[in-house]
């Protein structure tokens, strides 16, 4: 309820009333469902709206013609609806089985590959355990280096109780990582669909970056643990939010469902994400103001597969 509220103030409030509803599904367009954009054939009549709702909102509060509260609320309105127009800035679904060309990804570590069915896949996992030679143990003449090294080694480390049939410490693969230079502005909307094999476990991670080297940005991670968590990575790592996260389960033992994934981060940074219609992450961060300069795709462990990516924004 409105107090306080002079009829000015009240008119308003009528101005207003025909921005407050959002677009739907239909006419925003689904994941991959068409090529629509953040915008409707009635942009033009919106700007004229909000441009004249602010300037009555400026002279309200001059004359102190209704309640602070109420001025506040008003601005927030406008703010809400006053984004910029997204256009589709690059849009890959994989089909013509080739990820370097048209856009152009680049792989800086480990592999990726186009799947039999499409889709950008990428698999990090422990290799399968090798049998251990037969014989009488003493192994290869290569192997007998190896574990010559390892003595002297072990030695100077201080470690020379350690005998020199243990077997090695247990090492994890390295992730792979990819990247799609593609430059968009502060504010954006991605659109991916992702597979991800749940008894594999792991971790993929999803993120925006600035500058050369594609380090510093924000990355959206989806992990094996129940949660997903959004990441800020600057001079410091910082995680800036944290949400429930599955990955789906198998259908039928072996067909993955997939899960669809829309990040959107608005002209006051505030970004939220939601998995499947689900929203599992709302925070605000203004620690980047610049334009971002491309997508990343990592994989930290597991298996999984970027199916399709949308990205929404201004050039």
């Amino acid at each position: 309820m409105i107090r306080h509220a002079t009829p000015a103030a009240l008119s308003l409030l009528l101005l207003a009333l025909p921005l407050v509803g959002t677009a739907t599904a239909e006419e925003r367009g689904q994941i991959f469902g068409d090529n629509t954009v953040a915008g409707t054939a009635q942009d033009g009549e919106q700007d004229a709206l909000l441009k004249e709702l602010r300037g009555l909102v400026d002279e309200a509060e001059r004359s102190r013609a209704a309640d602070p509260r109420f001025i506040r609320d008003l601005r927030q309105l406008i703010e809400r609806h006053d984004q910029p127009k997204f256009e589709l800035l690059v849009r890959d679904l994989f089909e013509d089985g080739d990820f370097t060309n048209a856009p152009k990804w680049q792989v800086t570590e480990g592999t990726f590959r186009i799947g039999r069915y499409g889709g950008l896949i990428s698999e990090v996992v422990e290799p399968e355990p090798q049998p251990q030679t037969q014989g009488s143990g003493q192994g290869s003449e290569a192997e007998a280096v190896v574990r010559l090294f390892g003595q002297i080694l072990g030695a100077k480390n201080g470690n020379s109780g350690r005998q020199a049939n243990n077997a090695p410490a247990e090492t994890r693969p390295d992730p792979a990582l990819i990247y799609l230079v593609q430059p968009f502005s502060n504010a954006f909307e991605i659109r991916a669909r992702l597979e991800s094999d749940p008894e594999a476990g792991g971790s993929i991670e999803l993120g925006v970056f600035q500058g050369q080297g594609g380090r510093i940005g924000y990355r959206l991670v989806f992990g094996s643990g129940g949660e997903a968590q959004l990441v800020r990575v600057g001079r410091s790592v910082s995680v800036l939010a944290k949400g429930p996260f599955r990955m789906p389960e198998l259908v039928d033992g072996w067909r993955n469902p997939g899960y669809d994934v829309i990040w959107r981060r608005d002209a006051r940074g505030r970004m939220t994400v939601v998995v499947d219609d689900q929203g599992i992450l709302d925070v605000s961060d203004t620690a980047f103001r610049d334009p971002f300069d491309g997508l990343r795709l990592r994989n930290i462990r597991g298996r999984h597969a970027l199916q399709g990516v949308e990205v929404y924004g201004q050039k």
